[in-house]
């Protein structure tokens, strides 16, 4: 009998050795991830000043690669600023990265007003009550305050009605760094995925049995 459950014992260690060696060889997928810049650019649109809020939790290569990046990069005026020159702005970098073969490459790059706090500059992911689940394109109009003033939620989505109210309660309480022309705080804009899972867990309106 002892001698079958060591049998057993090794065979299940087999198994779990097999496991595990297969899922070190299985290859790792690409993966994006968002950082942010705050960049300032000088009356002739030139970039003067890279900043990376946070530096000290990556990679000193991956930092010294996003400057060179951007200070080689064309950039596209937001549409709501008239010119870059002279402006201090975030910029918020999509980068995939491919760790099978340690490549990063700059997907986008886009002009806008950094959120001050570090966990908004991530897409936001917030549980709500009821069943809807999904992902919802939101964009504030930033003041010159820093202030969230007229959120947008992308009417494609078919989110329920309660959702939107809650998001824009939320994103109302954001504070942004305003982006600079010539030194005098403007009005921006921002752009964040929001994604949403629904949490079901309490009991519906309508139960009314009693267990017993």
């Amino acid at each position: 009998m002892k001698n079958f459950c060591l049998s057993i014992a090794l065979a299940i260690l087999g198994i779990s050795a097999t496991v595990s060696a297969e899922e070190a060889a299985a290859p790792k997928m690409p993966y994006q991830l968002a950082v942010w810049a705050d960049v300032s650019f000088d009356d002739k649109s030139q970039v003067t000043q890279i900043t990376f809020p946070e530096k000290d939790q990556l990679p000193k290569s991956f930092i010294a690669y996003l400057t060179n990046a951007l200070a080689t990069s064309s950039f596209v005026k937001p549409e709501e600023i008239d010119t870059i020159k002279s402006l201090e702005t975030g910029v918020r970098v999509i980068v995939e990265i491919d760790p099978a073969t340690s490549k990063a490459k700059i997907l986008s790059q886009d002009l806008m007003p950094r959120p001050v706090k570090l966990e908004n500059l991530s897409e936001p992911l917030y549980r709500l009550k009821g069943e809807w689940s999904g992902r919802l394109l939101v964009t504030c109009a930033i003041s010159a305050a820093g202030r969230c003033a007229k959120p947008r939620i992308d009417k494609s989505t078919n989110a329920p009605g309660e959702i939107p109210k809650v998001l824009l309660g939320t994103l109302g309480a954001w504070r942004f760094i305003p982006q600079k022309q010539a030194g005098n705080a403007i009005d921006g804009e921002f752009t964040t995925w929001v994604n949403i899972e629904g949490d079901n867990s309490a009991p519906p309106d309508t139960f009314d049995k009693r267990i017993k």
